[in-house]
């Protein structure tokens, strides 16, 4: 992977959402920006240079960018942002958006599949986020749907802290995880 890094291009065998995972920082630093789209290319290029995670990764990006900019229908909008660059994503929102009264554990295990692959794991994590009342509720909801658990917990992580702010982390999980105070203090830094 090492060559492929030097050359400024991700491995094209990941599938999975790494990429997605390291623009986060650009995303929260320059929501709103016009140039924020190719910053994340770049970025979450350095990890995957497969199409369907850079396409995925760009729309993650969106999601969480709008959320940040205030718009609670964040999802949605991405996903009638995405029709005209990435009409494969916008019929895969729509998809979700039919599953809604389908139960997390039976949406993943039988509609998106539990790898870390996308669109799988970006679905799976819509879905999530889409059926529960908090992150609390959504993660525990993806960890019991199995598979990558982590691809789709981060991502939720992301969108519902965009969307309710840090308040919705349960202050319990904060105090219990290592090195939670300084990750918190930087991710402030980066926010303002």
């Amino acid at each position: 992977m090492i060559q492929f890094l030097a050359k400024g291009r991700g491995d094209p065998g990941i599938k999975e959402t790494d990429g997605f995972c390291c623009s986060l920082p650009a995303v929260a630093q320059w929501a709103g920006d016009p140039a924020l789209r190719e910053r994340v290319v770049k970025i979450a290029g350095t990890q995957s240079s497969w199409p369907v995670a850079l396409r995925h990764a760009q729309v993650a990006a969106r999601i969480v960018e709008l959320f940040l900019l205030g718009r609670q229908d964040a999802i949605a909008e991405a996903g009638r942002e995405a029709e005209q660059d990435f009409p494969e994503i916008a019929k895969e929102l729509a998809k979700v958006t039919s599953h809604l009264a389908m139960d997390h554990v039976e949406a993943v295990g039988m509609v998106y599949g539990s790898p870390c692959y996308n669109p799988g794991s970006f679905l799976g994590a819509i879905h999530s986020v889409q059926t529960a009342d908090s992150f609390e509720e959504a993660v525990r909801q993806t960890l019991l749907a199995g598979g990558c658990t982590c691809s789709r917990a981060f991502f939720i992580g992301a969108m519902v802290g965009a969307r309710d702010g840090l308040e919705a982390i349960p202050r319990d999980w904060v105090e219990r995880t290592w090195g939670a105070q300084e990750l918190l203090r930087l991710a402030l830094i980066i926010v303002k």
